[in-house]
């Protein structure tokens, strides 16, 4: 389940923890993306690189077909090896030094429900950075760099990190409709052609653990919780409707 998801509904765990620790103090930008539905149908995404494998998730649970074509990587705080391999999936994990993330390559064609199980099971520990393609127009590009945590870019340049195109007649909106936006589902007009979601964090305050002075600075910040809002924007149709979410993560 997405990050997200788990600060709408209350249900921050210890994965929505490490979503969080990179932030301190502060306003952040998080999961945004844009959506646009053709004339003829087609509905087409792009997002940015926190949002990219949740619209991948969705597109693998509705594209019909048995396996797909995929290339790109699986970056990890930890080595991951086991955890894909258990999945049927074998590739090692080496440690980069740059990002002190641990990665590895995927590249071939899978079955669909093996993609499907590394999407639920290992999303939430990891990048899943992967381009997915079926011949029937189905497509998912995703890039593989992530951008660097330093340096803010505006919501547009955001927006190229990935591309989700779904062919017309398939139930790709009313899949994702509930999962992506529940607190604003009743404001939704029965039809629309285009849609923005941007998530912004507020972080209002660090909460450090109990006995804090005795912690290394790696420990601090592992332990450290934040407490803030998450600020939603969603436009429809050039039509904005806001929401504030409270949690601590």
């Amino acid at each position: 389940m997405h990050h997200i998801l788990k600060i709408l509904r209350g249900t921050t765990d210890e994965a929505v923890h490490r979503t969080f620790l990179r932030y301190g103090k502060g306003d952040y930008d998080g999961p945004a993306a844009e959506f646009s539905i053709t004339k003829a149908g087609k509905v087409k995404v792009k997002s940015n690189y926190q949002f990219q494998d949740f619209f991948a998730s969705i597109f693998l649970k509705i594209v019909p077909v048995d396996s797909l074509t995929v290339s790109g990587i699986i970056l990890g705080y930890e080595p991951l090896d086991d955890a894909i391999a258990s999945l049927g999936i074998t590739s090692p994990f080496t440690r980069k030094k740059r990002t002190q993330l641990y990665q590895t390559t995927l590249s071939g064609t899978y079955p669909k429900n093996q993609l499907v199980s590394l999407y639920e099971q290992v999303g939430e520990i990891a990048f899943l950075l992967c381009t997915l393609s079926a011949e029937t127009g189905w497509l998912h590009k995703s890039k593989t760099k992530l951008p660097s945590a330093q340096k803010e870019m505006p919501v547009e340049d955001q927006l190229k990190f990935s591309r989700t195109t779904v062919p017309a007649g398939f139930n790709f909106l009313e899949e994702l409709i509930p999962l992506l936006v529940p607190d604003f589902e009743e404001k939704l007009p029965s039809s629309f052609s285009s849609l923005r979601l941007v998530n912004i964090y507020l972080i209002d305050e660090l909460v450090f653990p109990e006995n804090h002075e005795h912690l290394s600075s790696t420990e601090l910040r592992l332990k450290t919780k934040r407490k803030g809002r998450l600020h939603r924007t969603l436009t429809v149709d050039d039509i904005d409707f806001q929401h504030e979410h409270p949690f601590i993560a």
